[in-house]
């Protein structure tokens, strides 16, 4: 009698396993691929890590597009890390701007001759 009564069970149960499968593996996905939080800080020309400030080209080349705008140029952050010409010219302008000295090494103006 306890065989009959549990038959209409289970097979409620059979039925609905392909739509918890799904269900579950939908929340498995949604959980799995939620974006990371991988943007990239900056300190000055130093990248900020867990173990402290790392020194990159990317935040070199954001400080300088940062000095730039402050003077009033035009400059994205992508155009100066893109276009190295870009990056001379900004830095043999405005190289004696002391936030520039680690960012633009060779570039500076006191290195043209």
């Amino acid at each position: 009698m306890a065989d009959a009564a549990l038959k209409p069970v289970l097979s409620r149960w059979r039925a609905a396993a392909p739509l918890i499968a799904s269900a579950l593996f939908a929340l498995l996905i949604a959980v799995c691929t939620a974006p990371a939080s991988a943007k990239i800080r900056c300190k000055g020309i130093f990248q900020v890590n867990k173990t402290g400030l790392v020194s990159t080209q990317i935040c070199r080349d954001r400080q300088i597009a940062r000095v730039a705008r402050s003077y009033g140029w035009r400059v994205s952050d992508a155009e100066v890390r893109n276009n190295p010409l870009k990056k001379v010219e900004i830095c043999q302008a405005m190289g004696g701007d002391t936030r520039l000295q680690g960012a633009c090494g060779a570039y500076g103006p006191q290195n043209l001759w």
